[in-house]
């Protein structure tokens, strides 16, 4: 007699019996895993639907069958040669921008604004002989015109790199402008009066070779040593 097997599922339920034909007929139908759990119901004992049946392999195909060409081995695979490799030829990497001046306008262009300095402070330290309390004020308010007069100058600054030229305006808002090296096509240098003397100029630097200003520096000192160092740079090879 055949033995008979109940087949287990994973929320507790059982079906069956089945004998060992029909557990194979339902692994090869595909209604049953092989690795599903039964029970003999003569011995109780509980092992997985596998180790009922043992799987032979086919048998692999004799020499002599190859040989007399009745089964042909599998055919040669075909694939592209590979491509020569080429030289890669290294791409040189852009030189850095350097920043070769940085200024802001001179402190000539406020000469008001030193003499009411100079002048508050003459007043306090004179009036001071009599009351400190004067010094103290004269000392304040002379220091407080010179603030706002560096505050004011410190809001526009100006830079020449490798690259190009820049001017930034403003204190809480920056505007900027900018103009490449290689796109300047004039320089020009404006002096006037006393400061024209001491070395203060305005720097206008222009692409179209016209009248247009693109970017200008408003007062600097040594206006003229900063027009040489931009032809220098345009002038000299990458």
């Amino acid at each position: 007699m055949s033995a008979e097997y109940l087949i287990h599922f994973s929320d507790g339920s059982t079906d069956g019996p089945y004998t060992e034909e029909d557990l194979l007929d339902m692994v090869d139908a595909d209604e049953l895993s092989a690795g599903a759990i039964c029970e003999d119901t003569a011995t109780g004992k509980r092992m997985r639907v596998r180790q009922l049946f043992q799987v032979i392999p086919p048998a692999p195909a004799s020499g002599k069958n190859v040989a007399a060409g009745l089964q042909s081995p599998p055919p040669a695979k075909w694939i592209p040669a590979p491509l020569p490799e080429e030289p890669v030829t290294p791409v040189p990497a852009p030189p850095r921008a350097r920043t070769l001046y940085k200024g802001h306008p001179s402190l000539l262009n406020y000469p008001l604004s030193l003499l009411l300095s100079a002048a508050l402070a003459a007043a306090g330290w004179y009036a001071g002989r009599w009351d400190g309390m004067y010094l103290a004020a004269g000392w304040i308010a002379g220091c407080a015109v010179l603030a706002a007069m560096l505050l004011i100058r410190s809001s526009s600054e100006y830079s020449v790199s490798n690259r190009r030229v820049e001017a930034r305006n403003g204190l809480l808002s920056k505007s900027s402008k900018e103009i490449r090296m290689a796109d300047i096509r004039s320089i020009n240098v404006s002096k006037t009066g006393l400061k024209g003397l001491l070395g203060v100029g305005t720097v206008i630097f222009s692409s179209s070779g016209g009248t247009e200003e693109d970017v200008v520096f408003h007062q600097i000192l040594r206006a003229h040593a900063v027009k040489e160092l931009v032809r220098f740079l345009q002038d000299r090879p990458e």
